[in-house]
């Protein structure tokens, strides 16, 4: 039904909230205007505000496909949006952590497309990417991945979802075979990353396929995958988690390893990540689960070379909406590729 913005009309969106049961009455209007904060690589997001006769959401935004061709040809090889619409479709985030209500959504399993209606967090703000989270943000971000891990540890019925990769999956373990065929790629796009830098990355790469190995064991869950600062909105009860197209079966830890590599500068990453550590382990602590401190730690650092790949070849081969973007791809990857030097040397 929504395949771009132009598909935003009051029928057919009338005809989605109403059919959901998210609205009554006949839609009168509806003005869609874009989001582009630079970060939508890889979808297409509008709040459309929309004027009812009868019961309905006076706005909600709309995500639909990526606008860019080569970027939705990294959605479908993934099955990101796929990943999405099963996590809002079965697993129902809302429910049990903090996230947007899905009302209404379709999925096109043999086309492989689909879009959703989300809650309008309106009242909520955005971090900064590019400067990066502040003091406040990081701690509200920690607590919430662990509210969300939380929610689904060691859930046995995960593994039912097809759609949801474990760890060991190709399509998550093969990321440590596309660092291989982007890292050059990446430094060019660079050119200036430091020597020491780029020696602990290739360093980096041969503790990636131990990651997943230990990653594979143990404790499970939902790991967002993409936790960064752009999918947060924060409000008066803390940070509310967006965008699950990189869901994945895994250790939860990994999610705030990705989240401290590239939303927040190095110095602040450094300085912070000990106080986040602490707040993840006790939420998860005062939710009944208890991980051992170095457990804790080492999965941390595992972290960052699972997340080594991510950056890397982000800045390959994503194409970047518009000058914002480019410039968060950059300070994504040289933030990563430094966390990722910090920590090889300690996992030895």
């Amino acid at each position: 039904m929504f395949r771009d913005l132009a598909d935003l009309r009051p029928a057919a969106l009338e005809a989605a909230l109403v059919g959901a049961g998210a609205a009554t009455g006949t839609l009168t209007e509806a003005r869609a205007e874009p989001v582009e904060d630079g970060a939508g690589f890889l979808s297409t997001l509008a709040r459309v505000h929309l004027v009812w006769d009868g019961e309905g959401p006076s706005s909600v935004v709309a995500k639909l496909p990526a606008s860019i061709p080569a970027n939705q040809e990294i959605v479908d090889r993934f099955g990101y949006d796929r990943r999405e619409a099963g996590v809002y479709r079965e697993l129902r985030p809302w429910e049990r952590a903090p996230a947007p209500r899905v009302l209404a959504q379709h999925w096109d399993d043999t086309a492989g497309r689909g879009w959703l209606l989300l809650e309008d967090l309106g009242d909520h703000h955005a971090g900064d990417s590019i400067v990066g989270a502040t003091d406040s943000e990081a701690i509200a971000v920690a607590h919430t991945l662990a509210r969300w891990h939380a929610a689904y540890w060691n859930d046995p019925t995960l593994v039912d979802h097809a759609w949801l990769p474990a760890v060991t999956d190709p399509v998550v373990a093969g990321y440590g075979q596309i660092f291989d065929i982007t890292w050059s790629m990446c430094v060019d796009k660079l050119g200036d990353l430091a020597p020491d830098v780029a020696d602990a990355a290739v360093e980096g790469r041969t503790w990636f396929d131990v990651a997943v190995d230990e990653f594979s064991r143990g404790d499970r869950t939902v790991v967002h995958g993409d936790a960064r600062l752009d999918n947060f909105r924060f409000g008066p009860d803390g940070a509310v988690a967006l965008d699950f197209q990189l869901a994945a079966l895994g250790r939860g830890v990994y999610d705030l390893a990705f989240f401290c590599a590239g939303s927040l500068t190095t110095e602040d990453r450094r300085r912070l990540e000990p106080d986040l550590l602490d707040e993840y382990g006790d939420t998860l602590d005062g939710l009944g689960i208890a991980v051992e401190k170095d457990r804790l730690w080492r999965d941390y650092r595992l972290g960052h070379m699972l997340n080594l790949p991510n950056p890397v070849s982000a800045i390959a081969v994503v194409t970047p909406a518009d000058e914002r973007g480019a410039e968060f791809l950059r300070r994504n990857a040289i933030r990563g590729l430094t966390a990722v030097a910090d920590h090889v040397a300690l996992l030895g």
